[in-house]
């Protein structure tokens, strides 16, 4: 195998990478995690691109066409969805499947999706709806119901650090709704609160 068809396979694993790189962080990572995956992955990316960039500027006239082309789109698509990759794909996520969210909110109305155990503190672990994830960091949803029967769902984002996460929030509980409003207002770094649709709220805590 020549140089230049090494290039080119190399090239278009570059490729594959940037592309992949948005939902595979968004869907996968969180806490520890993120930094022990999103780090190298990005630093082995870079570090690679870089090296064949230099490699094809000096060799220029011995590489075909297509590595040159390859390389320059996985930069470009490289580095928007490391900038704006997340946002992207969290706000496709929540168009293209308000639905099943919608599905799973009427599951546990019926009482067919509940908290697994008695002491889980309202988690339920969701068995289908997995790939990808429907809630991020484990396909775990939160389920609260209140004394008058109302229920409110959490369907995480980001599980992040400790007690620190982002969700979708589903709810009916008066009490919950105004609690949750009165975060709307509040904006700092990352963190995004606001009312998607009825009884939905995106919230960062």
């Amino acid at each position: 195998m020549n140089r230049s068809k090494i290039y080119s396979i190399l090239s278009f694993l570059l490729l594959v990478m940037a592309i992949i790189q948005a939902p595979l962080f968004y869907y996968y990572t969180f806490g520890m995690i993120a930094i022990l995956i999103i780090a190298p992955y990005v630093v082995f990316g870079f570090g690679l691109t870089i090296w064949l960039l230099v490699i094809m500027v000096k060799k220029s006239d011995q590489i075909k066409r297509t590595p040159k082309i390859i390389l320059g789109l996985t930069f470009l698509i490289g580095s928007l969805t490391l900038v704006f990759g997340e946002s992207l794909i969290e706000k496709l996520d929540w168009s293209l499947r308000k639905k099943e969210r919608e599905e799973i909110i009427e599951l546990i109305k019926q009482g067919k999706i509940q908290p697994n155990g008695e002491f889980n503190n309202g988690i339920a672990k969701l068995s289908t709806w997995n790939f990808p994830p429907i809630s991020n960091g484990g396909n775990e949803i939160l389920i609260y119901q209140s004394s008058e029967g109302f229920f409110t769902v959490k369907f995480f984002i980001n599980r992040g650090f400790l007690d620190h996460y982002s969700a979708f929030i589903y709810s009916e509980d008066k009490d919950e709704i105004k609690e949750i409003e009165e975060r709307i207002t509040y904006s700092n770094g990352l963190h995004k609160n606001k009312k998607i649709d009825n009884n939905w709220y995106r919230v960062s805590y």
